[in-house]
């Protein structure tokens, strides 16, 4: 399911409602090709700012508590955890990188994305995804505007979700839909191909810089 708040980007294009999920397995997108591999491990080296914090269940740390003016955007979308994992820009692109593409609702047009799986990157910062996935564990994806967006961790990897750095061969910027941007083919996900273009991303978070693995509500 999706979250609005007041900060939210996407208030008028959620009208429309969110699709529910399909169950079953779904093959890499024809369009998702991998570009290169990993040259070094995804970790926080210190020597670059942290774009992206992952915390949950299965994470191993490399940070402690949210700090009350360093983390001040993460307390104020209400995110506390005594420990979580971060790393920086180099990081993720030394993981391997998939380009897709797909049509994009702000334009209605087709733009090429690069970045690494979620998957990998959850894999990155410890997480057995496929052990989370049995668990039934939900994600949280949190944009740096307040948008949020919730969904089965198993639904975002059937979906293959695109951590993106790139647009159309363009790191992605602060101020645009940067850094990072949670995105997948959406054309190429039955459940979602049959929407009009504007309802097919109430998942996707661009401004990502949170990831939170959590239970499923009981």
């Amino acid at each position: 399911m999706a979250e609005q708040n007041p900060l939210s980007r996407r208030s008028l294009l959620l009208q429309g409602g969110a699709a529910g999920a399909a169950l079953g397995a779904m093959a890499l997108p024809a369009s998702a090709t991998t570009t290169r591999k990993a040259s070094r491990p995804c970790v926080l080296d210190g020597l670059q700012p942290a774009v992206l914090t992952i915390s949950g269940p299965g994470v191993q740390a490399n940070r402690g508590k949210p700090q009350p003016v360093a983390d001040r955007m993460l307390i104020m979308h209400g995110y506390l955890f005594d420990a979580a994992w971060s790393c920086g820009m180099d990081a993720l692109n030394s993981l391997e990188q998939q380009t897709l593409r797909t049509t994009l609702e702000y334009d209605e047009a087709e733009h090429s994305l690069q970045g690494p799986l979620l998957e990998q990157v959850l894999q990155a910062a410890g997480v057995d995804v496929g052990q989370a996935m049995a668990q039934g564990r939900q994600l949280t994806l949190q944009g740096i505007d307040g948008y949020r967006s919730q969904i089965p961790l198993a639904q975002a990897v059937r979906w293959h979700m695109l951590i993106a750095t790139q647009l159309d061969g363009v790191p992605l910027a602060m101020g645009g839909v940067g850094p990072l941007w949670a995105i997948f083919a959406a054309h190429q996900i039955p459940e979602l191909g049959q929407l009009p273009v504007k309802q097919r991303f109430p998942a996707a978070v661009w401004g990502l810089y949170h990831l939170q693995l959590a239970s499923p509500a009981v």
